[in-house]
This record gives structure tokens, sequence and C-alpha cells, in this order.
């Protein structure tokens, strides 16, 4: 018992360690490097696909697939398959090779290398063949391992979309009378609005104030230059209707945020 040293010149490491390393850096993540070279994407050409270069992770064991590297597939029966990438721990290999099953998919060995030796299978693409021709799976998705920065920036766009209010464009309908539209009632209904009157007072409700009474209006006071007013909202086919509590008054902006 006692402390290793990891990273310091002189260090004999094992890839045990290194590996332990790399997978929690990969927030524990299988699959292939999202960003870095071309992340081993593949085509297919006369019964055979080609990948070109990409790095892999499989529990923190780091893998080059080489560019061009090809896997022939025989059109002799008829059958559902992947191309897999396979870590053994056991006998300190990876391999590429076909695995093949009739009437559904092959079952992957999926061992967990960070507690134990042994076999991880990770399908880098899936086929269908017949004893006529090979296609590939469209609706085949790959494990793809992507950077903290790229998580954070789809975190942010994630959230820009569907919680920071957006400006919706408003047409003006009448004097006091403005519509604007393209929202369906679900959406509306987990959403808040607000409505700037003559770019001074702010009025806000929940969308869900639409559809508590049959009819999908209602009303919401606001206050406007000293004086009392009700602003009338109603929701038709897509489209909702402020209505000003007086003709004189102008919406001048309004906003959606969930």
């Amino acid at each position: 018992m006692g402390i290793q040293k990891i990273t310091f010149d002189g260090s004999n490491v094992t890839s045990k360690v290194d590996a332990d390393l790399y997978h929690y850096l990969f927030s524990k993540d299988v699959g292939i490097l999202k960003g870095l070279k071309q992340e081993c994407s593949f085509t297919l050409a006369n019964n055979t696909i080609t990948f070109l270069d990409g790095y892999v992770s499989i529990y923190g064991r780091i893998i080059f697939i080489e560019n061009q590297t090809t896997v022939s597939i025989t059109p002799d029966s008829s059958k559902y398959g992947y191309v897999v990438l396979a870590v053994d721990t056991i006998n300190n290999t990876a391999q590429i090779y076909i695995k093949e099953a009739i009437g559904t998919y092959p079952t992957l060995a999926v061992t967990n290398l960070q507690t134990i030796d042994g076999v991880y299978e990770l399908a880098l693409c899936a086929y269908q063949k017949t004893t006529t021709s090979v296609s590939l799976i469209a609706e085949f998705e790959r494990h793809m391992i992507t950077s903290d920065k790229a998580r954070v920036d789809e975190l942010e766009e994630e959230l820009r979309l569907n919680y920071y209010p957006f400006r919706v464009t408003l047409t003006k309908v009448s004097n006091g009378v403005y519509r604007f539209g393209d929202v369906d009632s679900v959406g509306l209904g987990q959403r808040i609005i607000y409505v700037v009157i003559e770019n001074t007072t702010v009025v806000t409700f929940p969308g869900q104030l639409l559809f508590l009474i049959v009819g999908s209006s209602t009303s919401v006071g606001y206050r406007y230059a000293g004086a009392d007013y009700s602003l009338g909202i109603s929701y038709a086919s897509g489209l909702v209707t402020l209505s000003c509590g007086n003709t004189t008054h102008r919406v001048t902006s309004a906003f959606i945020k969930k």
C-alpha cells in the first residue's frame, strides 16, 4: 500500500491506469470522439464498408481507426449485422470484425472493463444483407463522445431556445388590435407571454390563462398613463390576438418565454 506517481518523469504507468483516467475525463462515455479527425464516418460500395479515420474510446482504451479501413460483407444469406470494434483486455487486443444474426441484430459483449478484464464490442455501423445485396441501416445511431465544451455550448443553445424570451413578429389588425402567429396551443400553454404597450407598460401572463375557459380567450388588466385598462387576448388557428383597452394604445412589442 502507498502512493504511485502517475504524471512524473520516469514513472512506470500501466495502460489500465491511463484507461481509468481517460474514461473519467470522457465523462465515463464509450464511443467515437466527435469532432476529431473524420469521426470514423463510413460509406458502402460493392459490398464493402469503408471507414474514414477517427478515434474511439472504450472504457478509456483509445483506438485509432486509420483512413480507408475496409470491411467486406458477403451477401450469402438474409441477416442483420454490425461492424464491430472489439477491445479484449484479457488478450490485450483490439480488432474490427462483423457480427451477424438472423431476424434481429446480434448481441454485443459489453463487459465493464473498468472493474474486470474481458471483451467490449462497440458497433461502428449497422447493415442488412440478403443473398443479393447489402444495405446500410440509416436509422442506426452511433455512440459519440462530445467534448465538455461542446456539451456546454449545446446546453446554452437549448436554454436560449427554450427558456430565454424571444421576440414575436406583430401584425397590426386595426387601431389597438395586434396579432402574432405560428404558435400551437400546447406550446403556448407552456409559456409566459410579455406584451409591451407604448414601450413603457409590460403586461405579463401565463399562456395557460387562455385555455382556462371555453373559447380560448381571456383578459388582463394594465395601467397606462394613470388610468386602468383591460387587454383582451384570444387564440384561434395558431394566432394570438391582442386587443388594447383603448384604440389609441399600441402594442409596441411582445415576447414569449418558456
